[in-house]
């Protein structure tokens, strides 16, 4: 069962997130929606404390808002998130994400740099127990992580269920 969630936009630290909350007890997934369909993701199976840092849960507000999960939502501003993506040649945000999607779901909200500045209270929001390692996350701060777009394992199947999903969201909300 999914037991700490970190939900954020493209380009606002989900993937370093997921590597910090990686730990000798813990697994954090990043962005397993290209695997997996989130109805499923309980069903997970490790004996670490399990977490996930996605970007795409955001869009099934429903599932996030019944998931009992604590949640930390990272912000971070759409003009810094477009220039981020230019850099990397990919398109600006979609439409949805300028919607004030992230303000809609129940958690911690935090400016994605605390991440790196004031690590403390997301990780006592979404760890408990487990004591927060001010030395690895030093080391982490050090480096930049992110995704690999050109080696992400999409899953065909779990893809088309979910932008179908997605499809049939956007033709109920259309005026």
């Amino acid at each position: 069962m999914i037991e700490f969630m970190v939900i954020g936009a493209p380009r606002s630290g989900t993937a370093w997130a997921a590597n910090f909350f990686t730990t000798d007890t813990s697994l954090c997934l990043h962005d397993p929606l290209w695997q997996t369909h989130y109805g499923t993701l309980d069903r997970f199976q490790t004996v670490k404390r399990f977490g996930i840092a996605c970007t795409g849960s955001a869009l099934f507000t429903d599932w996030l808002a019944s998931h009992p999960a604590p949640k930390v939502i990272l912000h971070r501003e759409s003009a810094e998130i477009d220039e981020s993506l230019a850099e990397l040649g990919l398109p600006p945000l979609a439409p949805i994400w300028r919607t004030g999607l992230l303000n809609r779901i129940d958690g911690l909200h935090v400016h994605w740099r605390e991440l790196f500045a004031k690590p403390e209270p997301i990780w006592r929001h979404l760890m408990r127990e487990i004591p927060f390692n001010r030395e690895r996350h030093s080391l982490l701060c050090a480096l930049n992580v992110q995704m690999a777009f050109e080696r992400i394992a999409i899953n065909r199947d779990a893809a088309q269920r979910l932008f179908g999903e997605l499809a049939q969201v956007a033709v109920r909300s259309a005026p």
